[in-house]
């Protein structure tokens, strides 16, 4: 008995083809009579089929059927067009599947191509995406902007704005709707295993407003608690919220302790108001920032960050024009401190992306360089394959099938490895997206967790498309050309043109040498760049910062034998060498950067535009011992210099030469303000520069004073170790807890990570780079071995003839490396003019080498030579090894 008609269980692809067009066509039917005609067509339709069920893969009885259902109508001729194309590409993804599993090595190696070179794409995709262009979740963020300070003399920006610029531009500006200042800040907390910092953010009102947040539980601050005594309520982040509190919603309104002082909360940040606004380290608390009656004539030390909002109908350049007004009011009026300061407005988004706003394009021309080598790789390795089908495609082509439907096939073959490819991609993207996670410079954020979502999902599908379009095109044009007799005569492939696989090698040599070469650009920046002299001694050192302020009321004798205790406990510790502190340690993050206007008794105050400023540091114990600082003359600072005896200074090398040009500024005496006081002292050494926020900056003039002198809670104890000494992090830490149980250290680390921590970024861009480059090399050099295997293997008579004829083995051998070598110096000659245009885009990011580092070039094109030479040895040897006498009987 048969089985009912709408089971399609069992019946051919043309039956269900047909009932597919009975079933779309019936929509025209008068709907009266749709039912008989559609019973009528269904009776019509399985009866053919029984009766051409003994050979149901009859092409042409299902034809037939699909002929007769869709000219039911006149007009239905476009569904017969469909169809037909549906059939046609089931039965050509049925003989893909096919073909693969018959060739399954280079069906792999095709896959795993495409899988790397569609996974790479599709994750720089995805970065690009977050940085650049998904939305950040704010309400109309692309009004808001960042400002900061930039000096016209050095050249350095992106600075931290002083108080009192920060609060003219408040005043002055009309461009901007709101403006707000954010206060790096922190607070202790010690409800965990042990006392720890949480970093906090001081807003100024209207915090809020500018990024337009509506808060997940609670409110925002209110104008009366912008004021001193009332600003003891706190806003939590959304993740410090659940993950120190639990998630508990009813903590809105209840205290929580911060320091020795309770703290309400009033609000709790929506989840995805996670950002660094601020740059650096996440900020988890948000407090109220009342002003201090000092700020406003604080204008040479920077610490405050700027967010404002655009004004309606103000676009970004009338607000950056009007902030140079300002910046030029503000240096005519205070000459001595803002005449090389000017404002500097970002907008968030490229404030966020950091280093990456600059890095992303580079990295996408790269993730796109790779993929066309991908896809040349991917085309010789069809035209290979296609080259072993020259009997099938020319039985084709006698058969009838047009150059189009071979060509449509070829295509069909490359869409599908493209597609299961693209697949695999996905999973190369995830691994690469988290790599760029672990690997992404400290000034990024968004990229701690870039999704694989629909839109990255809709990027690899358009990069699938595009890949098996430009793999596809080449070898379905190539192997659809041969005329059918001439293959049916010769009895095999013929062998493809070696041009269209020769040119694709040319192409991937090309790309792959500007990958490269940016790559040894990248590499040899950071070699040079690690060879610095950072002016200190990096190995077996640790230095652990506090903000000793709170519990010690303040009270400059407090902070001051505090520190004096616990340099005493560490220095009897077993093998520690040197202990002492610094009020600001180099290349940690959370710096104390106090500047003054620094005026040399007995000489005229520098003229307005000579910037006389100079950065205060506060040290005491052995701290230029510890960290391997040279005394270049005169004196260190000891324990003589304490409060109430003469106050000294110490000088860095930049000091003197800068503001004692020719002299000797050994009892010099110097008039400054250190934290709104004024203070004179004298000079009584020199030490050596010590770089102070990154290995590719300059020295910067500095000046020491002595911590019992000017004590500040704002401290980095430094202790150098014997190699050997089992003191260990946590042996230092209880020194500190000896004298304070409930103190927190806000940074702990060895200097040697410090300082890697500023190469970061350069790491990363050299990383990613560098993995592209060496993707796309092997690449070229596997399209090399390639193509001359398949010559070598394609002239195997040749090869016999020649050998017949007395060739030697070194005839043969030059003869195929010859051949190679050709191709890769083409690509060689092509990639150079292409790298010495293209790597003037890498300048930013390199240090100490020129973008046409002729050293750089030469090793590049010489190590692509090498690795071109031993593609094409291996087939050459392959080609002296045919037995003549067999190469000619096969023949």
């Amino acid at each position: 008995m048969n089985k009912p008609l709408d089971s399609a269980r069992g019946r051919p692809l043309s039956l269900r083809v047909a009932r597919r067009i009975v079933a779309l066509t019936s929509v025209v039917v008068p709907r009266a009579e749709r039912a008989e005609w559609r019973r009528e067509w269904e009776a019509e339709l399985e009866h053919r089929w029984a009766m051409t069920r003994r050979r149901p893969t009859d092409w042409r009885s299902g034809m037939d059927l699909i002929r007769r259902a869709s000219g039911a109508f006149p007009d239905a001729a476009w569904l017969r067009r469909q169809f037909t194309a549906d059939a046609d590409l089931v039965h050509d993804l049925r003989h893909t599947v096919r073909l693969a599993l018959k060739t399954p090595g280079p069906t792999a190696i095709a896959l795993l191509v495409f899988a790397v070179g569609i996974g790479a794409t599709t994750a720089i995709a995805s970065l690009a995406d977050t940085l650049l262009v998904r939305p950040l979740p704010l309400s109309d963020a692309d009004r808001i902007v960042t400002i900061w300070e930039r000096n016209t003399a050095t050249g350095i920006g992106h600075a931290d704005v002083a108080p009192g610029n920060a609060i003219d531009w408040v005043g002055r500006s009309r461009s901007f709707q709101a403006i707000a200042a954010v206060e790096p800040w922190s607070v202790d907390y010690t409800g965990g295993d042990e006392p720890e910092v949480l970093r906090a953010g001081r807003v100024s009102e209207r915090f809020f407003d500018v990024l337009g947040v509506r808060m997940f539980h609670g409110r925002a601050f209110l104008p009366q608690e912008y004021v001193r005594g009332n600003d003891r309520v706190v806003i939590l982040g959304h993740g410090v919220w659940e993950t120190r509190f639990g998630g508990d919603p009813a903590l809105v309104g209840r205290a929580i302790q911060l320091g020795d002082e309770p703290y309400t909360v009033v609000g709790i940040l929506p989840p995805d108001i996670e950002l660094r606004l601020l740059g650096g380290p996440e900020r988890v608390l948000w407090l109220p920032k009342y002003f201090e009656e000092y700020e406003p004539k604080i204008r040479t030390s920077g610490y405050w960050n700027v967010i404002a909002r655009l004004s309606p109908g103000v676009t970004l350049e009338q607000a950056r024009a009007e902030m140079d007004g300002l910046s030029r009011q503000l240096a005519t009026e205070l000459p001595r401190s803002n005449t090389n300061t000017v404002a500097e407005v970002i907008t968030l988004r490229d404030h966020l992306a950091g280093s990456l706003h600059a890095l992303v394009p580079l990295l996408a021309g790269a993730a796109v360089f790779l993929l066309i080598v991908a896809c040349a790789n991917v085309a010789n390795i069809l035209i290979a394959r296609g080259a072993l089908r020259g009997r099938e495609l020319a039985v084709r082509q006698a058969l009838g099938a047009g150059r189009g439907r071979v060509v449509r096939q070829l295509l069909t073959e490359t869409l599908l490895l493209a597609a299961i490819g693209g697949g695999l991609g996905l999973f190369v993207a995830r691994w690469a997206l988290d790599l760029i996670a672990r690997l992404r410079p400290v000034d990024v954020a968004r990229v701690d967790s870039i999704p694989l979502d629909v839109r990255s999902a809709l990027m690899a599908f358009g990069l699938t498309i595009a890949a098996s379009v430009v793999a596809g095109l080449a070898p379905a044009l190539q192997l659809s050309r041969p005329a059918a007799a001439t293959a049916l005569h010769e009895g095999q492939s013929g062998g493809p043109r070696r041009g269209v696989r020769g040119a694709l090698v040319v192409v991937e040599v090309a790309l792959a040498l500007l990958l490269v070469v940016g790559a040894g650009l990248l590499l040899r920046s950071f070699a040079l760049i690690q060879k610095v002299d950072p002016g200190f001694q990096r190995d077996h050192v640790r230095a652990l910062q506090v903000f000793a302020y709170d519990r010690r009321n303040e009270k400059p004798e407090g902070r001051a034998l505090f520190v004096q205790r616990v340099l005493e406990n560490m220095r009897s510790l077993p093998g520690i060498s040197a202990a002492g502190v610094v009020s600001a340690m180099p290349f940690i993050e959370a710096n104390m950067n106090i500047q003054a206007i620094v005026e040399i008794v007995g000489r005229p105050p520098a003229p307005p535009g000579d910037d006389s400023r100079i950065f205060l540091n506060v040290a005491a114990g052995d701290y230029f011992q510890a960290m391997g600082i040279s005394l270049l003359r005169g004196r260190l600072l000891n324990e003589r210099d304490i409060a109430g005896s003469p106050a000294v200074v110490l000088i860095s090398r930049t000091a003197a030469r800068t503001h004692w040009p020719g002299a000797d500024p050994i009892g010099s005496r110097l008039k400054f303000r250190y934290h709104g006081r004024p203070f004179e002292a004298e000079v009584v050494g020199i030490v050596g520069d010590a770089r102070h926020d990154a290995l590719d900056q300059p020295a910067r003039a500095e000046l020491y004073l002595p911590h019992a002198q000017a004590p500040t809670g704002a401290v980095t104890f430094v202790v150098r170790s014997r190699e050997g000494s089992p003191v260990t992090m946590m042996d230092l830490k209880k020194q500190i807890w000896a004298q304070d149980p409930l103190e927190p250290l806000y940074r702990t680390a060895t200097l040697d990570e410090l300082v890697d921590r500023t190469l970061v970024g350069r790491r990363f861009s050299l990383v990613l780079l560098a993995g592209f480059a060496a993707a796309a090399l092997l690449l070229a050099s596997a399209g090399l071995y390639g193509v001359l295997s398949s010559s070598t293997s394609h002239r195997t008579r040749e090869f016999g003839v020649r050998i017949a004829l007395g060739a030697g083995r070194r005839e043969i051998v030059g003869l195929v490396i010859r051949e190679g070598l050709l191709l890769a110096a083409i690509g060689l000659v092509i990639g150079l003019g292409g790298a010495v245009w293209l790597t003037k885009f890498l300048r930013s990011l390199l240090f100490g080498v020129t973008p046409t580092d002729p050293v750089t070039f030469s090793a590049v094109a010489a190590g692509i030579l090498v690795i071109a030479l031993v593609s094409c040895y291996l087939p050459a040897r392959r080609a002296v090894k045919v037995d003549p006498l067999i190469a000619l009987r096969a023949e």
